[in-house]
């Protein structure tokens, strides 16, 4: 691109006031020698002239209020959406860990053997099957609830 193509390509930017003083300049020095930017100046010059005596909208009553009303209210959505997250994770830790000292007391006071239908419940592996299954029960529960309180919030 040489610099007729690129001056050209600044003259309603340079018309609207959006560029910086030495690409003001250099414009404005190109416009002075060149007749086809100088007439092209003038056309987006009419254009801005035009623009400024359309009429401006007015902002509607209480936009600013109802705006920072919203941004408030997202923010309380995503912090209580954080606090129920570190909930869920806690809970998940808390889970896992309650699920463990479990196995512990049950193997221990029944000599690491209690035997349902042929399998063996205190195994390590029938044990954190169990515990897995039950995990994503109460998992999926727990999502439900959150749903449905995220609902409820949104009614409101």
């Amino acid at each position: 691109m040489n610099e007729h193509e690129s001056i050209r390509k600044l003259l309603p930017l340079a018309l609207a006031g959006a560029l910086e003083f030495e690409e003001l300049r250099r414009v404005e020095q190109h416009a002075q020698f060149c007749d086809d930017c100088r007439r092209e100046s003038e056309t987006w010059s009419r254009y801005a002239q035009a623009l400024r005596q359309l009429p401006q909208p007015s902002v509607p009553a209480g936009l600013l209020e109802r705006t920072h009303s919203r941004i408030l209210q997202q923010n309380a959505a995503a912090t209580s959406d954080h606090a129920n997250a570190i909930v869920l994770g806690a809970t998940a830790i808390f889970g896992w860990a309650t699920s463990l000292m479990l196995w512990a007391l049950v193997r221990g006071f029944t000599g690491g053997s209690v035997n349902i239908l042929g399998l063996n419940l205190v195994s390590p592996l029938s044990w954190s099957l169990l515990s897995a299954v039950l995990t994503w029960i109460t998992a999926a529960a727990s999502a439900m609830a959150l749903v449905r309180r995220r609902e409820i919030r949104s009614t409101l």
